[in-house]
C-alpha cells in the first residue's frame, strides 16, 4: 500500500519546492520572525502578559501489563520523548518532562511553555531498559529529567562527546554508549545504530564538538528510524526496510528551516526510505507564536495517507 495521498509524488513535489532549498534569508528577515515567535514568550515571563494553561493530552501511558506484552508499542509523549516497545524491551527517546523548554535560572524557568500537558510523569513510565538521546539541546536533553531516570537497570546510548553532560556524567546508569554515524551496539536483541542526520549538537554556543546524530532501532521483525531533530537531508536515502520512520515535522521549521524539516519535506524523507508509516514528532507541544498548535500535522495529512499516521496527538499510543 502506498502510504501516500493518492496522486501526489512527495519526492516530485519536494524537489519543485522553493521550501526544500530555501534563498538565503537577510538579518533583518530572520530577527522579524524569531521575534514573532518569541515576543509572547518573553511577555509571559516578564508578566505583561498571561500564559494559557496547557490542554490535556489525549491519552496517557498503557497499562504495564498490556505494554510489555505488546510486540511493538509507540507512545508520543510530546516534542521528542517517545516511549517505544521493541524486542522485549521498553526504549525511551529524548525525554523531557518540565513544563517549559528552557532552563530555570533562579528557580524560574526559561523557555517556551506547554501547550498540551504531559500524558504521564516519570513514576508512571515503565522500567526503561534503554534510553537514547540524540543531542544536548534543551528541548532534547532535559537534565532534571534525566536525573529522576538514572538506574543501573539502564543503558544510556548517547552521541560522542555528550556523555559528560549526563547526571554525574553517566554514573548510575547501567552503561552509557556514545556512538559516532554508522556505529552499532546490540543491546539484548535491539540493535541501535548512530546514524547521520541535518542539524548540529552544541548545547551551548561554543561546544560545536558535540556529536548529533538520528538512530535506526530495529529487532529481528522490525526496523524503525527515530530521527530527532533534522532538516531535510538525503542522509536516509538509502534506509531499507522502515516500518516505522519517527520524523520531527515542526516546531520552528520557519525561519529554521536549514535545520528543521517541513511537514512536506519529512513526508518526502519517509517516501525516500521507503517507510511504511509515520510517527509525526516535535510539533505543537511548546507554545510557538508562529506554528499555530495542529498546522504541522494537518500540512502532513495532506500529503501522506491519515491511515499511515500513528500517534498523531501527544498521549496517543499505538499497541501491535
Amino acid at each position: 500500500m502506498n502510504p501516500r495521498t493518492p496522486g501526489v509524488s512527495l519526492v516530485m513535489m519536494a524537489a519543485d519546492d522553493p521550501s526544500r532549498h530555501p534563498p538565503s534569508r537577510g538579518f533583518w528577515h530572520t530577527a522579524r520572525a524569531l521575534g514573532r515567535q518569541w515576543a509572547p514568550v518573553v511577555a509571559e515571563q516578564a508578566g505583561i502578559r498571561k500564559a494559557e494553561e496547557p490542554v490535556a493530552a489525549s491519552g496517557g501511558i498503557p497499562e504495564r501489563d498490556a505494554w510489555e506484552s505488546a510486540a511493538f508499542g509507540a507512545l508520543w509523549m510530546g516534542q521528542a520523548t517517545t516511549l517505544l516497545r521493541v524486542g522485549g524491551q521498553t526504549v525511551l527517546t529524548d525525554p523531557h518532562f518540565a513544563e517549559h523548554a528552557g532552563v530555570s535560572i533562579a528557580g524560574k524557568p526559561t523557555g517556551r511553555r506547554r501547550s498540551i500537558a504531559l500524558p504521564g510523569e516519570v513514576h508512571d513510565l515503565p522500567p526503561v531498559d534503554v534510553l537514547v538521546l540524540t543531542h544536548a539541546h534543551m528541548d532534547h536533553w532535559h537534565k532534571p529529567t534525566l536525573e529522576r531516570l538514572v538506574s543501573p537497570a539502564t543503558t544510556v546510548v548517547v552521541p560522542h562527546h555528550t556523555r559528560r553532560l549526563l547526571p554525574q556524567r553517566g554514573r548510575g546508569f547501567g552503561n552509557v554508549i556514545e556512538l559516532r554515524w554508522e556505529e552499532q551496539e546490540d543491546l539484548d536483541g535491539v540493535g541501535v545504530t548512530a546514524w547521520p542526520c541535518k542539524h548540529w549538537g552544541a548545547r551551548y554556543l561554543i561546544d560545536r564538538h558535540r556529536g548529533y546524530n538520528a538512530y535506526i532501532i530495529e529487532d529481528d521483525s522490525r526496523r524503525l528510524l527515530f530521527a530527532g531533530d533534522t532538516a531535510d537531508t538525503h542522509h536516509f536515502d538509502e534506509l531499507q526496510q522502515i516500518e516505522t520512520a519517527i520524523l520531527g515535522i515542526g516546531n520552528s521549521y520557519a525561519p529554521w528551516d536549514r535545520v528543521h524539516a517541513t511537514p512536506e519535506q519529512a513526508a518526502a524523507m519517509a517516501e525516500r526510505m521507503g517507510a511504511a508509516r509515520i510517527m509525526p514528532i516535535h510539533h505543537s507541544t511548546f507554545h510557538d507564536a508562529g506554528e499555530p498548535v495542529g498546522e504541522a500535522l494537518d500540512r502532513v495529512k495532506k500529503v501522506w495517507s491519515p491511515r499511515n499516521v500513528i500517534c498523531e496527538d501527544i498521549g496517543a499510543a499505538h499497541l501491535e
